[in-house]
Parts: C-alpha cells; sequence; structure tokens
C-alpha cells in the first residue's frame, strides 16, 4: 500500500508541475504533455491507495467503483498526452478524431465523483478533501464543455492535486480517522 500512495504524490506531484508550466507559458509544451503523462502514469495507483486506507475504516462500493474505473482511466491514457503532442492537433481535435478518449473522459469523472462521494460516506478523510475533489472533477470536466478560461480549470487542478497529495501524507503516518462533527 504504501508504494502505491507513494506512486499518488509522485503523480499529483506532476500534475503540479505541468499546470504552473502551462500557466506560467501559456499553454502546452513538451515538458508540460510529458508531466501529464507522468501524472496519468501514476495517479491511478495513488488513488487506488487512498480507496485502500480508506477501506480500512470503512467499506464502500462506491469507493471501489471509484477507484477501479479512475485507475483503469488513468492507466488507459497515460499515453494520451504524448499522442496529443506527437498529432500536431489540438486536444480538443485530437478527441474529435478519437472518441474513444470522450468515453474514458467520461468513465473518470464518474469514478472521481464515486470516489469523491465515498470519502464523505466513510469519514476517514476530512469532508474537504471531498468536497475538493468533487468541485475540481466538476471544474475539470466542465471547462472545455462551457468554454471558461483555462487558468480556472489550471488553479482547480492544482488544488485538486494537492488535496490528493495531502490525503496521501496523510495516509503515510498512522491511521487515525479525522474525528468531529466539524468535517
Amino acid at each position: 500500500m504504501r508504494l502505491l500512495i507513494l506512486a499518488g504524490i509522485v503523480g499529483f506531484s506532476c500534475w503540479i508541475a505541468s499546470e504552473v508550466i502551462e500557466l506560467s507559458i501559456g499553454g502546452y509544451s513538451p515538458p508540460v504533455y510529458y508531466l501529464t503523462a507522468g501524472y496519468h502514469l501514476f495517479a491511478g495507483f495513488g488513488i487506488w491507495g487512498l480507496h485502500t486506507v480508506q477501506t480500512k475504516a470503512g467499506k464502500s462500493l462506491l469507493s471501489l467503483y471509484g477507484a477501479a474505473a479512475t485507475f483503469l482511466t488513468y492507466i488507459a491514457i497515460s499515453y494520451f498526452p504524448i499522442q496529443v503532442m506527437n498529432s500536431g492537433l489540438s486536444i480538443t481535435e485530437f478527441i474529435d478524431q478519437n472518441p474513444l478518449y470522450k468515453g474514458l473522459g467520461g468513465l473518470w469523472f464518474l469514478g472521481m465523483m464515486a470516489f469523491g462521494v465515498s470519502v464523505l460516506q466513510v469519514k476517514h478523510f476530512p469532508a474537504w478533501t471531498a468536497i475538493v475533489i468533487l468541485i475540481g472533477t466538476l471544474v475539470f470536466t466542465a471547462t472545455p464543455l462551457l468554454g471558461w478560461p483555462a487558468s480556472l480549470a489550471n488553479v482547480s487542478n492544482m488544488l485538486f492535486a494537492a488535496t490528493v497529495i495531502f490525503m496521501c501524507l496523510h495516509s503515510l503516518g498512522p491511521v487515525q480517522p479525522w474525528g468531529g462533527a466539524d468535517r
């Protein structure tokens, strides 16, 4: 389990780094694509690790579904950023020409929403972490669909990733539920 959690820290750190670079240069570049590929490769293992930790506090089918769907999606799209970079197309154009990625995006969305709700349900992690996961998932998905500025998604993604890293770091220490009604 420790390796899964460490993989999550690596993956979500890659995501933060890619978002910082993307914001600073105002778009995509090879480092952004490679860091995003690293994020995809490792992040699913981290979510699976968080599911494993959370399951010790309480069983949840939502957590199992969410972690499994997210893990499978991240593995399936790990090479996606490199494909986009090498295609010369925008992400939207590439997805339009490869509709399988729309389905994988939907699977990721449902998986992360289920996992976020399961965090509220199981109550091992603070409730605010679930809220950040849920809002972050919604903002990430809605930004291209509604034409919101990419910088909104960049900032949201960094907060989302930092929250998952917090959960991972918490999971490496003594396992104690966060008590209190004010979670």
